[in-house]
């Protein structure tokens, strides 16, 4: 009878630890964290995106006489907008206009000395004909004739030299463009061997040229004369301007992984030159088709964008592909399906595999 005492309190002793334990294992049991969620929405758009360009003008010539001689007279001030067969340089025309001149006269000299080889030639066929020359001496008369002719055509030949010569003495404009610096002082003797006078560049209208990845280029399916795809931007400015695809290289650069492309613009207001730097907007040829999520539901690391979904009451973390950012929402081509339950509030507490409740 002495014992029972003993044996209550062990009894109470392992109740007690029995229900210890019960507690600890509800309080180890995580609680499910509240989030607010919203469904993809499919979406078709066209998101334009952007590459590095650089302005290239479309024709670019460095303008050097053909002939050589003292620089009469300079037409235009540098950096001055020209049009086509604009007379730009004068070169002292005086030496080609005395070679002209004798060009003239030799032609008119063996223009004369052809009639009169013919005038004997016919005499001689008729004084064959009666034995007053022998056949021999009308073969000289033949002879004669040809070489007279050979000389009225070497100086019909020289007279087109000589006014192609007079008339480059004037330079011109090959095309309407911007010139450049002038590089001589009117009296400076100037020529094919001197150096260029000054170059022009035509930018109206001007080309902007940019790579784009072999990736990029299957989506874009560019095709030269394409209108209306792409779009031109200065930094810092919202504006833009259309332009049209002008040329799409043959080839990609095994070293870069990309393809030369160049669009053609019309600079109607000569807002772009040669060599400066753009961003080049580029759209593809049909829309794209993805989903939009607002933007708060994305995320970023060092790897990658990323969003949480609701996966049988459990935050899953899937990789997405921004593909564009618009107003409100943001444009998700790869990793998101429509209507799958995207976690928008409460993102700081979660983590993956956190068990999740949607708050109504």
């Amino acid at each position: 009878m002495k014992l029972r005492p003993l044996y209550l309190a062990t009894a109470l002793l392992l109740t007690g630890c029995g229900d210890s334990s019960d507690s600890a294992s509800q309080a180890a049991a995580p609680a499910a964290k509240p989030v607010t969620v919203v469904k993809s929405q499919a979406f078709e758009h066209s998101p334009t995106h952007h590459f590095v360009g650089r302005m290239q003008a479309i024709e670019s010539a460095k303008l050097t006489p053909r002939t050589t001689g003292y620089l009469l007279s300079k037409r235009f001030e540098d950096g001055a907008m020209v049009e086509k067969g604009d007379v730009l340089f004068e070169i002292d025309p005086t030496s080609y206009e005395a070679a002209l001149d004798a060009a003239r006269a030799t032609l008119e000299e063996a223009t004369a000395a052809l009639a009169l080889t013919e005038l004997n030639h016919k005499r001689n066929q008729n004084m064959l004909q009666t034995g007053g020359i022998s056949q021999a001496q009308l073969d000289v008369s033949a002879a004669e004739l040809s070489m007279a002719k050979s000389r009225v055509q070497s100086a019909k030949a020289n007279l087109v030299v000589q006014q192609d010569n007079l008339e480059q003495t004037k330079v011109r404009a090959p095309y309407s463009g911007q010139l450049g610096k002038t590089n001589f002082s009117i009296g400076d003797m100037v020529g094919p061997n001197f150096g260029p006078l000054t170059d022009i560049v035509q930018i109206h209208p001007i080309e902007a040229s940019f790579s784009i990845k072999e990736t990029d280029l299957a989506r874009h399916k560019l095709q030269a004369e394409d209108r209306d795809l792409v779009s031109l931007h200065l930094d810092g400015q919202e504006e833009f301007d259309l332009g049209e695809i002008s040329f799409v290289d043959n080839k990609i650069n095994p070293s870069t992984g990309a393809i030369e492309v160049a669009a053609e613009f019309a600079n109607d207001d000569m807002a772009y030159r040669p060599n400066q730097y753009v961003r080049v907007g580029l759209r593809p040829s049909e829309p794209v088709v993805g989903v939009t999520v607002p933007h708060k539901a994305v995320y970023q690391d060092a790897l990658s964008q990323y969003v949480f979904i609701v996966d049988n009451g459990t935050a899953t973390k899937v990789e997405v592909e921004v593909t564009d950012r618009l107003e409100q929402d943001v444009f998700i081509t790869a990793g998101l399906e429509p209507q799958d339950t995207v976690i928008t509030g409460g993102l700081q507490r979660i983590r993956e595999g956190d068990l999740v409740v949607i708050a109504e």
